[in-house]
C-alpha cells in the first residue's frame, strides 16, 4: 500500500489568484479533476491532500471554513464515486513551522501514523515549486518519492503534465 499526495490548489481546484479561497462557494474543480479523482481512486491505495493554506496564519480566513471546504470538497468526490482518504493543512505563515511546503512535515506526520503505508513509494503531485520540493525532501526520508508537476513542464519534476486529468488519463 502506499500514498498519492496531492496538492489542492491549482490542482484539484481553481487557484485564487493573489488570494484564497475563502468558501464552499468560492471552491470550483478544475475541469476533469473531479473525474480524475474518481479515475486515480482505482489506482491509488491512498489518497491524501497535502495543501497550504496560510490565509488562516493571516486571519484572512478561520480554519473552521477551511475545514468546511475540505468536507465539501471530500463528499463531491464520494459522491461521484472517488474518494479522498486524508486532508492535511498548514494553516501556518511561512517561516513559522516543520509543516509548510516545502517542507515535508505534513506527509511524514501522516506516513509516522499510518505504518501500513510504503512510503518509499509515494507519489507527489503538484503544479508549484515547492511542491516538487516536498515531494524531493520526502524522497529523502523515505527512500524514495515520485514527483509529478502539473501544469508547466519541470525538469526537477520525474513527470509533468497539463493537468490532473491528464495525469490520470496517463495511467489508467
Amino acid at each position: 500500500m502506499w500514498p498519492l499526495f496531492l496538492d489542492r490548489d491549482g490542482v484539484v481546484n481553481r487557484r485564487i489568484v493573489g488570494d484564497y479561497v475563502r468558501s464552499v462557494e468560492e471552491f470550483e474543480f478544475l475541469p476533469g479533476a473531479l473525474d480524475a479523482l474518481v479515475s486515480l481512486a482505482s489506482w491509488a491505495p491512498r489518497i491524501v491532500i497535502v495543501t497550504n493554506q496560510q490565509g488562516v496564519g493571516r486571519g484572512i480566513m478561520s480554519a473552521r471554513a477551511v475545514d468546511e471546504v475540505h468536507a465539501e470538497m471530500t463528499a463531491r468526490v464520494a459522491a461521484a464515486g472517488g474518494r479522498i482518504d486524508d486532508v492535511l493543512v498548514c494553516p501556518h505563515l511561512a517561516g513559522t513551522c516543520r509543516c509548510r511546503k516545502p517542507l515535508p512535515g505534513m506527509p511524514l506526520g501522516w506516513l509516522a501514523d499510518h505504518p501500513e503505508v510504503d512510503p518509499s513509494r509515494s507519489v507527489m503531485v503538484g503544479d508549484s515549486d515547492s511542491d516538487i520540493a516536498m515531494g524531493r525532501a520526502l524522497a529523502c526520508h523515505t527512500g524514495g518519492c515520485r514527483t509529478v508537476r502539473i501544469g508547466d513542464e519541470d525538469p526537477a519534476a520525474a513527470q509533468s503534465f497539463p493537468s490532473l486529468a491528464a495525469f490520470a488519463a496517463s495511467i489508467a
